[in-house]
């Protein structure tokens, strides 16, 4: 019975290292659009690099202002790109806050300077943070975009392909870069 019980073991960590490491490259068949919910912490193991959450879309009958009581008092139209953290970071998770900054302060100089454009990193450990894990569906960390429009977030987007892109930062930098600029365009 242990024989087995050790087989099953082995054979799951390759698999799952064979996942990690060797299908790096393959794309998810979901949408961009859709939503994929994890339902237990075994399968949000194995997915967390490949799930593809793109916007959350909400029926104008169900919004709400939650997100939106987290913008500066000003009633300029900015983009918000946050990167979500925890207090224990790994390298992983380092680079892609790195990375996340440098694409945005190598291509939006002049929307950072404008205020057109923010980087905010927040620790959603800490319990006046917390609230965006509910607000943006956060399972790990996570670099989200959030148009605002006067004093209201109208749209957001997780762009959970960082985690397929950190090992190749050209790429890294042009998916942020894209994104960024699909928002930016809709600011009036």
């Amino acid at each position: 019975m242990s024989v087995s019980l050790l087989f099953f073991v082995f054979f799951s960590a390759a698999y799952l290292v064979y996942k990690e490491f060797y299908q790096k490259g393959e794309k998810a068949n979901t949408s961009t659009e859709t939503q994929t919910h994890i339902k237990s912490p075994v399968q949000k193991s194995i997915h967390e690099n490949k799930v593809t959450v793109a916007r959350k879309i909400i029926p104008k009958s169900q919004k709400t202002e939650k997100p939106a009581q987290h913008v500066p008092q000003d009633s300029k139209s900015k983009v918000i790109a946050y990167y979500f953290h925890g207090t224990h970071r790994c390298t992983t998770c380092l680079t892609i806050e790195k990375y996340s900054r440098e694409a945005i302060e190598k291509y939006f100089t002049k929307e950072l300077q404008d205020g057109k454009l923010e980087f905010k990193p927040l620790n959603i450990d800490e319990s006046e943070n917390q609230h965006y894990i509910q607000d943006y569906q956060l399972y790990t960390k996570s670099l989200v975009l959030t148009l605002h429009k006067g004093k209201k977030q109208v749209d957001w987007k997780n762009l959970t392909d960082v985690w397929s892109y950190v090992s190749e930062k050209e790429k890294f930098y042009q998916y942020v870069k894209d994104e960024t600029e699909r928002y930016l365009q809709e600011i009036d």
